[in-house]
């Protein structure tokens, strides 16, 4: 059993134990290496848990493989080891039990009417040695997935694969013609070849034939005639001890013992690559019907793209490449949002049934099974982007006549039709849908009349969440809402494109995403959503929503300013300030908020005066909005204002009231920059170890957050007080890392706060003449390569 795991690649032990529990037998590190020790006599299914899981990581893993382990069958491998395990029991006497299955006949003397593959099987080993596994200790199994994955094939792979251990024969009953319940047993007896007699039942009749033989009866196609395959499919596995079930459905037949193997879409290229199985699919199926076709450099781009498109489903990949008699691979890319014309019946299989001879009666095959419910729920979820939490989607779903509970009916029925995927995260259920079936959720939405509502749910559900964040800001919530807004990224950015004009929502909503779209590092993309807004409403619609519109335009601002427009910022500003002119809370509010960010302003280009002028006055104005920043931003304005003066013990104590009011409240994002701000006045004044601490503790804060841009901004720093200590390659490396983060986030380095850039020219001088321009340039673009999050976490481990 060593020699066989080193013949697969010498996977670990835990390796096995993980492959076998895929696999359906949970045996763990320890059991395996006993087996495998020599001290003890094994349990057969312990050696065939090893053999199968060796098998497994050989087959996923040929590049680390012995040649031998590659082509590796596994049910003669385990008639081989069924064989020595017997032999290695014999010495333990009679009264040790045969558990072992014996040698069946090949599968060529085998009857049956199981069809000989056309094709390869292209990226599904793993999913073959699964099956293969749970067949051997399932009596049922069920090969799930959305319409067009490819069950079929896969399920007459995983029977041939399994054909030694049922020597009485292999069947396929194919019952995607059957239109009828009822039709079910007697079409199973047909190919059985199983006629009753008069006043027997076909059960009946098919028990009694079948008596004592192992057969495997391969179901195909069951998911319209559920109940009745149930109830077959039940009846027989109980009648008939030596038979094994193989079906593939579009969601479970809910048997006692089944044994539920879910197929997903073939696995895409990572994103600097093209080697996958989608890829592998499309180009062999394009060079079926185009023999001097071939992945080249000119074409890779394209032929990835498709496969990404096509979320890589097997039938829409052929499909697709059929297509290529026609038109080239950057036509074909270009006509995919039409994806359900394109793939027609021009190039269907014509041998295929109807239902799976195009894409779109796929999935109209898909759509005609779900509950009047379940279609809604269908269309409505078709209306996000990206992934949608359970509690999101319950909420989109329920609606109308439609209550919670029936709302979770109709997701969970999708979920079982394998229409949505489900993935957990951090112990949350997200609910996913593959592009192909969203797209077509669309098309019937924008069919039903009801688009309109839907995208309006929508959008109230989003930038709803957007202010419960905000509302959120100053409490010790804000970083698990930061981090809830940036899973829904995708949702929030669809609820801005189709937020109607003048309208309230849109301008809470635009208002809410102000720290979000700082904290997420995507400064660029919120000036993209904001800027037209701006333009489009240069002053309130209506008197109701002036303040909403007020915040919306001070939101806007503020997202400019840090973006490096700090010209366009001030112009709107300039027009909020006329409107801000009332009485009360609110309206005081909001003259803080302007005057604070007018003293932000100054900080950038460095104007003492004019940010101690305006950070004080916000300080004075009654009424100040937490939300719309807060009094301890005002602070650290006029401690970094102390700070350029010189005036450092001043600065001091301006930055710890600040941190003392965000403490009190409970929030991190001021205390994760006070922190740093603390961190650059012990590092001017020589205190480098109380820097370094602060730094850190700051930069934790920053991981909470998610904010990735603060973390650039306190690595800046930290890079020149460990330049300091005496770390010029390390201070090089961080420099590059938080360079590579400031490029794509649409924002100027260091926000362009002058004293700051100055500060960071300065650090770089100091580096390059301690390492020499050379060695410099080099752990620059390491750090480049590397990236921020990787090279805080190796200094990280290095510091613990």
């Amino acid at each position: 059993m060593r020699e066989l795991r080193n013949q697969a690649g010498g996977p670990s032990y835990a390796t096995l134990a993980r492959e076998a529990a895929r696999l359906g037998s949970p045996y763990s590190e320890t059991s395996l290496r006993n087996a495998a020790s020599g001290r003890v006599r094994p349990s057969w299914d312990a050696v065939a848990a090893f053999v199968q899981a060796c098998a497994a990581f050989a087959r996923t893993h040929p590049q680390r493989a012995e040649e031998i382990a590659r082509d590796w069958s596994l049910p003669v491998l385990l008639d081989l080891w069924a064989v020595r395990w017997r032999e290695a029991s014999a010495s333990a006497g009679p009264e040790v039990p045969d558990e072992a299955p014996g040698p069946a006949a090949p599968r060529r003397d085998l009857p049956g009417n199981l069809p000989s593959a056309l094709t390869g099987l292209v990226g599904r080993g793993q999913e073959l040695a699964q099956g293969t596994g749970l067949l051997r200790t399932a009596r049922l199994v069920t090969l799930t997935g959305v319409g067009g994955v490819g069950k079929t094939s896969l399920a007459l792979r995983v029977a041939e694969e399994a054909a030694p251990w049922f020597p009485d024969g292999l069947w396929l009953v194919e019952l995607a013609e059957l239109t009828e319940q009822a039709m079910v047993g007697r079409a199973v007896a047909a190919v059985l070849g199983v006629q009753s007699n008069a006043g027997q039942e076909p059960l009946e009749a098919m028990a009694e034939a079948l008596g004592g033989r192992r057969v495997l009866l391969v179901l195909d196609n069951c998911e319209h005639l559920l109940d009745a395959t149930a109830a077959v499919t039940r009846s027989l596995l109980r009648a008939v001890p030596g038979l094994r079930v193989l079906a593939t459905s579009r969601q479970p037949l809910d048997v006692t013992g089944e044994r539920v193997l879910a197929i997903g879409p073939l696995p895409l290229p990572e994103e600097t690559g093209a080697d996958s199985a989608a890829v592998d699919l499309f180009v062999g199926r394009a060079q079926a019907v185009l023999p001097g076709f071939r992945l080249t450099a000119e074409n890779r781009a394209a032929v990835v793209s498709v496969c990404r498109l096509l979320d890589g489903l097997p039938l829409a990949l052929e499909l697709a490449a059929r297509r290529l008699r026609t038109l080239s691979v950057n036509d074909l890319l270009d006509r995919l949002d039409r994806r359900f014309l394109l793939l027609g019946s021009a190039g269907a299989e014509r041998t295929a049934h109807p239902r799976h001879r195009t894409l779109s009666a796929v999935f109209d095959w898909s759509y005609e099974l779900c509950s009047p419910a379940e279609r809604a729920a269908w269309e409505q979820l078709s209306a996000a982007a990206g992934g949608v939490s359970l509690t999101d989607a319950e909420a989109l779903c329920a609606g109308g006549s439609t209550g919670p509970d029936s709302a979770f009916e109709a997701i969970a029925g999708l979920v079982d039709k394998s229409l949505l995927r489900r993935v957990e995260t951090q112990g949350r259920t997200r609910l996913h849908l593959l592009e192909t079936v969203r797209l077509y959720g669309r098309e019937r939405l924008a069919s039903s009349g009801r688009e309109h509502e839907a995208r309006r749910r929508h959008q109230d559900r989003y930038l709803g969440l957007a202010r419960r964040a905000e509302e959120e800001y100053a409490t010790p919530r804000q970083a698990e809402w930061l981090v809830r807004l940036a899973e829904e990224h995708a949702n929030l950015r669809l609820a801005l494109t189709h937020v109607p004009a003048e309208d309230d929502t849109l301008f809470e909503g635009a208002y809410a995403l102000w720290l979000y779209w700082v904290a997420s590092g995507k400064v660029g993309e919120g000036v993209h959503w904001m800027r037209p807004l701006a333009e489009r409403h240069p002053r309130p619609p209506r008197a109701e929503p002036a303040p909403s519109w007020c915040r919306a335009q001070w939101s806007i601002a503020f997202v400019l300013l840090l973006h490096g427009d700090r010209a366009a910022a001030e112009r709107v500003l300039d027009r909020l300030e006329p409107v801000i002119g009332r009485e009360g809370d609110e309206w005081a509010g909001i003259r803080a908020a302007l005057h604070q960010l007018r003293g932000l302003s100054a900080m950038v280009r460095g104007d003492v005066e004019q940010i101690e002028k305006h950070s004080s006055t916000a300080l004075r104005l009654d009424g100040h909005r937490p939300g719309m920043l807060t009094a301890q931003q005002a602070l650290a304005q006029l401690g970094v204002a102390a700070s350029i003066r010189g005036a450092r013990e001043e600065a001091r104590d301006f930055f710890r009231r600040a941190l003392e009011l965000s403490e009190a409240c409970g929030e991190i994002w001021h205390r994760s920059y006070l922190r740093w701000t603390l961190a650059i006045e012990c590092a001017e004044t020589g205190r480098v170890e109380e820097a370094t601490t602060l730094l850190w503790r700051s930069l934790d804060l920053k991981r909470r957050l998610g904010d990735r841009l603060g973390a650039a901004t306190v690595s800046e720093t930290l890079a020149g007080v460990l330049a300091q200590r005496g770390e010029p390659r390390v201070a090089a490396l961080l420099l590059g890392a938080a360079h590579a983060t400031w490029q794509v986030a649409g924002a100027p380095q260091l926000w362009g706060i002058s004293h700051l850039v100055h500060s960071r020219a300065r650090n770089i001088g100091r580096i390059q003449r301690m390492l020499g321009d050379g060695s410099y340039q080099k752990e620059y673009r390491q750090g480049e390569r590397l990236g921020l999050v990787r090279v805080l976490a190796a200094l990280a481990d290095e510091r613990s």
